[in-house]
């Protein structure tokens, strides 16, 4: 759709989504790089923020692909392949790629790709897409075997351990930068959604190789899948205090640190009724039904970027995964965040305070965008 068409299109909602619709639109479309001059070229890519971000990024460019396949399926996969043509030889994706044609690859960024093609593929049906992304995504997840697998279950990861930002880097490749959840060692962690994207990763794959016909490949990713789903729910629901959290890979110690991405095995639907209703509880009672990135009563929760604030991406994940459960809580959660959004008029923030609503970093963030689409648009469906 173009700007008329969407406007028309969003007026099907009430006021205050719709004024969101249109401005998610224009944001995401005021952040596209056009198809000459890049590195990327000449495939049109979506940079988070072009003032602030002056290039392309790994897990956004999937997020951005996914917000804007709902009135552009084209741009949508120009903006996967566009990313995909930097994979390294390994099946690492890198982190970022700058608009000066720096590449930042000694880490890469939670494997969500997989998931954001069979999204746009659902939209068009174009099976030379698939095929063409195929091959790229197969040798992404080797690396993630080869590279980020112990015992059964994936963890993060970056090159040159000597260097004196490794754990920095690793930090980095969360994509959860200073989040509580690793002020402990990172790298001794199986993280809670990590897995749980993996989990996506291969249904996804399985989901492919079937439109595909590739029977052989489709029954791998599924058992692969399966495998992993079982080691998530061994290890990574917190007995003692009732919540999914990180484990650690060697001891088997669930972290006591509480974070949207505690909801992940919710929203891919492999959480019992039973924990799904403890979790619906704590999403009430210490996110206060607005998904800060770790819990109001943590004593590291701030306004610093991973540390408190609300970020669109893991709490749709969050609530989502309680819609999935029917939870009431998951309704509040959409429209406080929705709210928060709304409120600030002047843009679509990078990240909200979590206790005052307030905008925070850059203020033409296309994946806060994108998930505003979802948010509007995908939530309520199966």
């Amino acid at each position: 759709m173009n700007r008329e068409e969407w406007i028309k299109f969003a007026k099907a909602q009430n006021q205050r989504d719709c004024d969101l619709l249109i401005r998610s639109y224009d944001t995401l479309m005021a952040n596209i790089y056009e198809t000459e001059g890049y590195l990327w070229s000449p495939y049109r890519c979506i940079s988070p923020g072009k003032r602030n971000f002056t290039g392309i990024w790994n897990w956004d460019s999937a997020f951005h692909a996914i917000g804007v396949s709902h009135f552009d399926t084209k741009l949508a996969k120009e903006n996967i392949i566009g990313f995909l043509k930097f994979q390294r030889n390994d099946g690492l994706l890198p982190d970022v790629i700058w608009e000066n044609g720096d590449i930042v690859d000694t880490f890469t960024k939670p494997p969500v790709f997989p998931y954001a093609v069979e999204q746009i593929y659902k939209r068009d049906k174009d099976i030379k897409f698939l095929k063409e992304v195929y091959p790229h995504l197969t040798l992404n997840e080797r690396f993630w075997k080869e590279q980020r697998f112990y015992q059964g279950l994936f963890h993060y990861d970056a090159d040159n351990k000597e260097a004196p930002d490794y754990i920095t880097r690793v930090k980095y490749e969360s994509g959860w930068d200073n989040s509580p959840r690793f002020d402990n060692e990172i790298t001794d962690l199986w993280p809670v959604d990590l897995n749980c994207f993996m989990v996506l990763f291969y249904r996804s794959m399985a989901f492919i190789a079937n439109e595909l016909k590739l029977d052989d490949d489709k029954a791998k990713w599924s058992l692969r899948e399966k495998e992993l789903t079982e080691l998530i729910k061994k290890y990574m629901w917190n007995k003692e205090n009732g919540f999914f959290s990180d484990v650690n890979k060697f001891t088997k110690k669930n972290s006591e640190v509480l974070t949207p991405a505690s909801f992940m095995p919710l929203f891919i639907e492999i959480a019992s009724s039973e924990q799904a209703e403890d979790m619906a509880l704590i999403a009430q009672t210490r996110f206060k039904s607005k998904m800060p990135t770790v819990t109001y009563d943590h004593p590291a929760y701030s306004t610093d970027y991973w540390r408190g604030p609300t970020w669109l991406n893991v709490a749709y994940f969050a609530a989502k995964g309680l819609k999935n459960y029917n939870c009431d809580v998951a309704n509040q959660i959409k429209e406080n965040i929705l709210e928060m959004c709304d409120a600030q008029k002047e843009g679509i923030y990078e990240n909200y305070d979590s206790l005052t609503g307030k905008g925070l970093c850059c203020d033409h963030f296309s994946w806060s965008s994108a998930f505003i689409i979802e948010f509007i648009l995908n939530f309520n469906r199966q």
